[in-house]
């Protein structure tokens, strides 16, 4: 596979098991999973280009991603991170970390010290487990990002789930603004 195509088709995975599987009428549970027969048909029926695309490609393409986005499990495939459709995460594993980091911008700093964090365009709060990722992911929304600093140990013990979705990615349902403090410089 090129590098195009495999762009191409990360871009296309995306999209299919994290927003728009019916775009492809395609059968997803309710924790995400797409059955990956089905997922390779309905590519090969579509005008996806992708008509070559087996298996062992997609094996190899979740095997190999750096950013740890996808699971596949007996037969089957899904997105670990990033949903706007409804799913249930719930079976992935418990964060076993002390702390872990948000990005704001300057103008969203004080409402979320003040109101905490929530989904927006996402299902899931995403957090980043270290400094460089948040600053990596914020940079996508602002030059400058701030790194709120959100305190995982404690949120976990008293019960709030975190779930370990990639490779350093971390998905809540919100996190309580007494959990959150701006990083110091």
């Amino acid at each position: 596979m090129s590098d195009k195509e495999l762009d191409n088709l990360g871009r296309l995975l995306a999209g299919l098991l994290r927003h728009f599987p019916d775009k492809l009428n395609l059968h997803m549970d309710g924790r995400g999973w797409v059955d990956i027969g089905e997922l390779l048909d309905a590519l090969h029926i579509g005008r996806s280009g992708f008509h070559w695309l087996r298996e062992e490609h997609l094996v190899a393409m979740v095997e190999t991603d750096p950013k740890g986005r996808y699971q596949i499990d007996g037969g089957m495939i899904r997105a670990t991170y990033g949903h706007t459709v409804d799913v249930t995460l719930d079976d992935l594993p418990i964060a076993d970390v002390d702390v872990l980091y948000y990005p704001v911008t300057e103008e969203e700093l004080e409402f979320v010290l003040e109101s905490g964090l929530h989904p927006s365009d996402r299902k899931k709060v995403h957090l980043s487990g270290t400094i460089e990722k948040a600053m990596e992911a914020g940079k996508i929304r602002t030059e400058n990002p701030v790194i709120l600093k959100i305190d995982a140990k404690s949120a976990i013990k008293d019960g709030l789930k975190i779930y370990k979705a990639g490779k350093d990615v971390y998905v809540a349902d919100s996190i309580d603004k007494k959990y959150i403090s701006k990083l110091e410089e």
